[in-house]
């Protein structure tokens, strides 16, 4: 293992060394390495707010996006900002304002140049108050979906496992990236080493039963926020119209996190999920906590719960 490995903070950006805060924004932005991808799983793996700080920011993108979305700066203020930023530098009769906002950029990043004048004071205390609304937003934002009556500490952990499984999902469906991660390709040997693990049975699809119907792709170690220890099990199933359709299934000793009754299951609505196009689900059996992700249609979602193994009978948080 190489010392990058060993130290996530160490990740490239183009050749240069990627510090936490960028590799967390870069993953928000989907902008990742696969390199990058590893070196993030293990920050994760030593930092459980990681997943939390991932869904803020492209929450935060979002809220942004949304606000930049609305109808544009009015010409007048528009025209004030450039004359603002344009007469701050010693500027030529035949440069045009474009020219010389892009001259001034320099001196308007430094600080003085912001409390010079009570204008550009104005100016800065209005941007910080239009930060600090979005700010507040997107945390409503990322909290919108989650059950009212949680506790705070269930809210964030609904939030992180909703982020963390869907997440994991997507990247786990590029074939490369999945033959790297998930090693063990026998599904009886996956089921008795997370069995040992975890001192309980796990149970995955009857792969003789539902032979032709799915397929199993491999499995491997994972890190599921708030567990020592998880695994990421990967299972094709084929469309009526002969599409592939890859699930995920994530299993791991239960955390006590979510109020959650043996011999139910429970569909985890989220933002990040909606985005993505997929269903996760939950469920509890013999202290193993198994999240489901599907990217089944509905005619199909019930029928493919069924190959797992899934309660069929569902709860509400």
């Amino acid at each position: 293992m190489t010392s990058d490995q060993h130290h996530p903070e160490h990740a490239q950006e183009n050749g240069q060394p990627m510090n936490i805060a960028a590799l967390l924004r870069a993953a928000a932005d989907g902008e990742l390495t696969e390199c990058q991808c590893e070196q993030l799983e293990a920050h994760c793996a030593q930092c459980e707010d990681a997943e939390c700080q991932i869904a803020f920011e492209k929450a935060l993108r979002a809220c942004c996006g949304r606000a930049m979305g609305e109808p544009c700066c009015p010409e007048a203020l528009r025209d004030k900002i450039v004359a603002m930023a344009g007469a701050s530098v010693e500027d030529d009769d035949d440069d045009d304002d474009a020219r010389r906002v892009a001259r001034s950029n320099e001196r308007t990043r430094d600080r003085h140049f912001w409390i010079r004048s009570p204008m550009m004071s104005a100016a800065a205390a209005l941007l910080i108050l239009v930060a600090g609304a979005l700010v507040w937003q997107s945390a409503s934002f990322t909290n919108r979906n989650t059950p009212n009556h949680f506790t705070p500490t269930q809210t964030s952990y609904f939030n992180r496992i909703s982020d963390f499984a869907v997440r994991e999902h997507a990247r786990c469906c590029d074939d490369g990236i999945a033959k790297g991660k998930l090693v063990k390709l026998d599904i009886h040997e996956v089921t008795e080493y997370f069995s040992q693990a975890f001192g309980s049975r796990v149970i995955v699809p009857d792969m003789e039963r539902v032979a032709g119907q799915i397929r199993f792709f491999g499995g491997g170690d994972c890190h599921v926020p708030s567990t020592d220890r998880s695994g990421h099990l990967r299972f094709d199933v084929i469309s009526p119209d002969g599409e592939r359709i890859s699930l995920s299934l994530f299993v791991s000793p239960d955390p006590g996190l979510l109020p959650m009754e043996e011999g139910l299951i429970y569909e985890l609505e989220s933002e990040v999920c909606a985005a993505a196009g997929t269903r996760l689900f939950a469920w509890v059996r013999d202290g193993i906590q198994y999240l489901f992700v599907s990217e089944a249609s509905d005619e199909m979602c019930a029928q493919v719960r069924g190959l797992m193994q899934a309660p069929t009978t569902f709860g509400s948080l």
